[in-house]
C-alpha cells in the first residue's frame, strides 16, 4: 500500500487520503467547507467514520469500484463522492449508506478521500488535502493506523455489525481476515445493482 502522503493512481485518476481526530460541532456546516473546496478545485471529496473503514485497500477498492460504475454508466448516482460512499458501506440505498458518513462531536475519527475528477496530474492533491486540514482542524494520523485498529475488539464488532458480518464468517475464515470479508461485501454492491 502507498504511504498516507503520497498521490495514489487509480487507472488514471488520482486520489488522495486523509485521516485523523476532528472535532465536528455542526456537520451540515462541516460538509459545506468539504463542498466548497470540492467545487473550487473540481475535485471529489468524502469524509466517512474512520470506524467503519477497514483500510487502504476498502477506500481504494470503493473509489476504483465508484470511479467504474460511473465510467460505465452503470452508478446509482451521477456523484462521485456519494457513489464512492455507498460503495465504502456496500449499500445501494443512499440513506443507509450515509450511516458511514461523519457525525458531530469531539476527537471524530475521520477519513476524507479526495479523487481528481478531472484527470489532471498536474493537479496537487497534498495541497489540497493540505487546505482541507487547516480548513476543518483535522489532527492526521498515519493511514496504518486503520490498518491496525482493525485489530481492537471495538471496531472489530462495530465492522462486523456494520457489514452485517456473521461469527460463522469470521470462523469459517479465521480473525485476521475481517478486511477481506469487508472488501467482499463491497465488491458484491456490483452484483446486487
Amino acid at each position: 500500500m502507498n504511504n498516507i502522503g503520497e498521490w495514489i493512481s487509480i487507472g488514471e485518476y488520482g486520489m488522495r487520503c486523509i485521516t485523523g481526530k476532528v472535532r465536528i460541532s455542526d456537520v451540515d456546516d462541516f460538509l459545506a467547507i468539504l463542498k466548497a473546496i470540492a467545487h473550487r478545485y473540481s475535485v471529489a471529496i468524502q469524509a466517512m467514520d474512520a470506524e467503519l473503514i477497514a483500510g487502504e485497500a476498502h477506500i481504494k477498492s470503493a473509489v476504483q469500484k465508484a470511479l467504474r460504475a460511473i465510467r460505465q454508466d452503470n452508478s446509482i448516482t451521477s456523484d462521485l463522492s456519494m457513489e464512492v460512499l455507498l460503495y465504502a458501506a456496500g449499500r445501494r440505498q443512499i440513506e443507509r449508506a450515509l450511516a458511514m458518513g461523519v457525525s458531530a462531536g469531539d476527537d471524530k475519527k475521520i477519513v476524507i478521500v479526495i479523487v481528481d475528477v478531472d484527470n489532471n496530474k498536474d493537479k496537487d492533491l497534498d495541497a489540497i488535502a493540505g487546505e482541507i486540514k487547516q480548513r476543518i482542524g483535522l489532527t492526521e494520523h498515519p493511514m496504518e493506523d486503520l490498518e491496525l485498529e482493525t485489530e481492537r475488539e471495538e471496531k472489530r464488532e462495530k465492522l462486523m455489525r456494520f457489514f452485517n458480518i456473521t461469527d460463522a464468517e469470521i470462523e469459517a475464515v479465521g480473525e485476521r481476515k475481517l478486511k477481506m470479508l469487508v472488501l467482499e461485501r463491497v465488491a458484491l454492491l456490483d452484483v446486487y445493482k
